[in-house]
């Protein structure tokens, strides 16, 4: 018994499944999304160095833990629920705690911070006898489950009978059609334009800018780069680190900085908030990326003053703030001292 395939249009293809395969046919005028590539300013791989232990330890401390903010009220168009109230004894208590760290360490996983991906290029055949056939290309995607999308066999035919892998546009076009996820369009949402990006990031929406480029992007998808690195940029420009402290973005942007060695408003920003501990990781961090062995030496305090000598840009600026900031730790100590002696003799 023949089976029916039932055609249906979505924007401008032109689709219709079959029992382990997908054709989908795209007409000369479909707009890919934009493949403009964007140099965000390094000089060596951050996969290299994203994904080791000791950089991915640095980076999750550098994130914080503020449970108020990972955990509080997000309009996402959900009804909430009301609080419950419950008598827990000590060991009630320490596990739903545990329970809340586990669910905190996934919610600020961090997304990678990747290379731009190679285009795909790989021609299957050359088939001139069709050529002409028909003026658009043909899609062609197993649509069997269980095989993850960048294995998922997808090849194009156009229109000159060349038979070649499909582009990374066009795979994820056709897996978002079949395979949908949560989250992301088929079509590149406006609000990733540079002047719609331009006019979010104006407004200092940036953690909302960020989480819809994970859901619509991948990590190494030049667009991703291109939108994660210029909202990173502008945190940057704008001194608002706090509004990323304790998200998942935290982590990559301090990478993301480090690696393009624009780091002093960073450590700035946490010498003049007084949280030494951050600005000796970030100074650690910037040591063990650029493979400085002589920090090992150092003690905290020594570790600040010698970037602020050496590899610092903005040295003016970070002495004022590192000057101010022992005076007024000298006379907290001072009058700590003062007060137990105070005490003591009491």
């Amino acid at each position: 018994m023949a089976t029916r395939a039932v055609m249906f249009t979505i924007g401008k293809f032109r689709c219709f499944p079959i029992l382990k395969s997908g054709v989908a046919k795209f007409t000369t005028s479909s707009n890919l999304l934009s493949t403009a590539t964007f140099d965000p300013g390094y000089t060596r791989d951050p996969s290299e160095v994203f994904f080791k232990e000791n950089v991915q330890a640095l980076l999750d401390r550098l994130t914080g833990r503020d449970y108020e903010k990972v955990f509080q009220n997000r309009k996402l168009g959900q009804r909430l629920e009301p609080p419950k109230y419950e008598l827990l004894t000590q060991a009630e208590v320490d596990q739903v705690m545990a329970e809340m760290a586990a669910k905190l360490k996934r919610k600020l996983q961090m997304p990678p911070l990747l290379k731009e991906r190679e285009p795909v290029t790989k021609i299957l055949s050359e088939d001139p006898e069709l050529q002409g056939f028909d003026n658009c290309k043909y899609v062609f995607i197993n649509i069997s489950q269980g095989i993850n999308d960048r294995k998922r066999e997808v090849v194009v035919r156009d229109p000159n009978g060349v038979l070649r892998d499909a582009s990374w546009e066009e795979r994820q076009r056709m897996c978002q059609i079949y395979f949908p996820v949560p989250g992301r369009q088929i079509y590149m949402p406006k609000m990733f334009e540079e002047t719609h990006l331009q006019d979010c990031l104006e407004k200092g929406q940036y953690e909302f800018v960020l989480d819809r480029a994970c859901a619509q992007f991948e990590p190494d998808d030049p667009d991703y780069i291109r939108v994660t690195r210029k909202t990173y940029n502008c945190v940057d420009e704008n001194n608002k680190f706090s509004t990323l402290r304790s998200t998942r973005h935290f982590g990559p942007m301090v990478l993301h900085l480090v690696l393009c060695k624009r780091m002093d408003n960073l450590l700035f920003h946490f010498i003049t908030s007084k949280d030494v501990k951050a600005a000796v990781d970030l100074v650690r961090l910037f040591h063990l990326i650029w493979s400085d062995p002589s920090y090992s030496e150092l003690d905290e305090f020594q570790l600040i003053e010698n970037y602020i000598q050496g590899p610092a840009v903005k040295k003016p600026a970070l002495e004022l703030a590192w000057q101010t900031f022992l005076e007024i730790e000298k006379q907290r100590l001072e009058a700590l001292s003062l007060s137990q002696q105070n005490t003591a003799s009491n």
